[in-house]
């Protein structure tokens, strides 16, 4: 699945899917959306490629991250991984 640049409905929408077929969420980054096109947001990155946690974790903190960050001038990628757990 390429990456795409998704509102915070459709990339929460996203994060479902590709958890309930297994996969797992390794991170979301953030890019705000300016007359230009996008600058990416350090502030608006989410790195759960290393940590010890279920994939169900990791999609739940995903979830958390975008509700939290969401506005109309943001724009996510999912990043996703194989559903092999390191939790």
């Amino acid at each position: 699945m390429p990456i795409e640049k998704l509102i915070a409905a459709d990339a929460i929408e996203r994060i479902s899917s590709v958890t309930a077929e297994g996969g797992r969420i390794l991170g979301v980054d953030g890019f705000r959306v300016v007359p230009e096109g996008f600058v990416a947001a350090l502030d608006l990155i989410l790195d759960l490629s290393s940590r010890p946690i279920s994939p169900e974790a990791a999609a739940d903190e995903a979830i958390q991250f975008l509700l939290s960050n969401a506005n109309e001038h943001i724009v996510f990628e999912v990043v996703v991984g194989n559903g092999a757990s390191r939790g």
